[in-house]
């Protein structure tokens, strides 16, 4: 058993090692090389101190991933320690119904070797340049995971998480390949990542991160001609092996894999109480006075928001092509969101469930009616930086810092918990996957492109 174990452990380092190597030289590959990648480092903010308050969710988190290693979840953990496209290949046949391999599905084999290597670097300098501790390192233990090499791992850094970037991406790309099974594709990513914190590998930010790092991957293959050919290939492929029918593949996604909001009896509760409280110290700078501003979330604001980091500006008149697609995207961002809150448990806001004042009273009586999740500001936000990444790659950390941010302020302000926020922007992407599949939203993203093109060339 213990030569298996370290078998697979060595074949796992040596597959890492590969994919930062050759793979980010080899067009075969990845999609986009690691230096034209988004730096997660640049648009995300460090990892939490083990000595701030914030670490507390972490903390909480790690504990809650302990409890679940003598179950059935934490079987399934252990078995996703597991790391590889070939993983993700062996996952997803069971998911699809068909079996995904070289040799009977080469388009998706394609897809899916070239999207997990490209996802996968997605991490890299950010890993590199935080280098984070691992929990299991940091207390001293083991990864439940016997798939996990835990001497690698301690050289390896914990903030982002690989394995969650990795299956992310390739779940976001194949969310848009099959958008009828988006929501069941999504739901099995979220327990892929989430078994990162069960085994210990990885407290709760890193996959958090590891998530958003796998959305800007996602934003950021679109502008790769060969991944839309090839997505076009392995979508043709999959209608041959497709297993189910009279499935509505209009239907936006539903956010079921995010799971009910954060409870109050929760323990998680605790960490979402401590990060409004640091958030609000934030209130009397200027950065408070900008979450302010940040609450307009009409077609202007954004044109208006989006203008200093894309370099140009945004407006109606002199780029119509891009305002209109912003506004289509951000008018389903917003459906979406209001669309999850009547179907999700209702969660009191901060500011009624801690009876606290915001930091803009004259919307606190019609907000306190809605439910604080997911957030739809930061779902629109964050799901509008992604698509500007995709029309101006040359700017996409900026743009995407600044989607990051824009959520941030709504916990600033009072108005959302830090869990909340997280989730509008996984449902941003999920959204963002669907709408790619969208033939007429494609045609506007292309003449975005066609007109942002002309402008910087003028």
């Amino acid at each position: 058993m213990k030569l298996r174990i370290r078998i697979v452990a060595i074949a796992s380092a040596m597959f890492c090692t590969a994919i930062g190597a050759s793979a980010q030289t080899d067009t075969s590959k990845v999609y986009i090389f690691l230096k034209d990648m988004p730096d997660a480092g640049v648009y995300l903010p460090p990892p939490p101190d083990t000595a701030s308050l914030v670490y507390a969710d972490d903390i909480i988190q790690w504990q809650w991933g302990k409890m679940q290693r003598d179950t059935p979840r934490g079987a399934l953990a252990n078995y996703d320690g597991k790391w590889g496209h070939e993983v993700v290949a062996e996952i997803y046949s069971s998911l699809f119904g068909f079996e995904i391999s070289e040799k009977n599905t080469p388009a998706i084999w394609k897809f899916l070797m070239k999207t997990s290597y490209t996802g996968n670097s997605s991490t890299s300098t950010a890993k590199r340049k935080y280098m984070r501790t691992r929990p299991f390192a940091q207390f001293n233990e083991s990864t439940w995971s016997e798939y996990d090499n835990a001497e690698d791992l301690r050289h390896n850094g914990s903030y982002p998480s690989g394995h969650t970037s990795l299956f992310w991406t390739i779940s976001l790309a194949f969310a848009e390949m099959v958008p009828e099974l988006q929501d069941t594709i999504l739901q099995r990513a979220y327990q892929y990542s989430e078994s990162r914190v069960i085994v210990g590998a990885h407290y709760q930010s890193d996959v958090d991160a590891g998530r958003l790092a796998a959305s800007a991957a996602f934003a950021r293959l679109h502008t790769s001609p060969y991944y839309l050919a090839d997505l076009k290939a392995a979508r043709k492929e999959f209608d041959k092996f497709r297993k189910f029918e009279n499935v509505d593949a209009s239907a936006m996604p539903k956010g079921k894999f995010l799971g009910e909001p954060v409870d109050t009896i929760s323990r998680r509760f605790y960490g979402d109480v401590v990060q409004y409280w640091q958030a609000k110290a934030e209130r009397g700078t200027e950065r408070g006075r900008q979450a302010i501003a940040d609450a307009d979330c009409s077609d202007d604001a954004f044109l208006s928001i989006f203008s200093q980091p894309m370099g140009i500006t945004l407006n109606q008149k002199t780029t119509p092509a891009i305002a209109a697609l912003m506004a289509e995207a951000r008018k389903s961002l917003l459906s979406n969101a209001e669309a999850l809150k009547k179907t999700s448990k209702f969660r009191k806001r901060p500011y009624v469930q801690l009876a606290e004042q915001t930091l803009i009273p004259a919307a606190e009586g019609t907000k306190a009616e809605e439910s604080s999740f997911p957030s739809a500001n930061a779902e629109m936000g964050w799901g509008l930086a992604m698509l500007l990444v995709e029309i101006a790659p040359e700017h996409q950390n900026d743009i995407l810092k600044r989607g990051f941010e824009y959520g941030r302020s709504r916990v600033i302000a009072g108005y959302n918990y830090a869990t909340d926020v997280q989730s509008g922007r996984l449902m941003a992407a999920a959204v963002m996957a669907h709408l790619h599949s969208n033939p007429d939203f494609m045609k506007l993203v292309e003449n975005a492109k066609n007109e942002y093109s002309k402008k910087i060339k003028k």
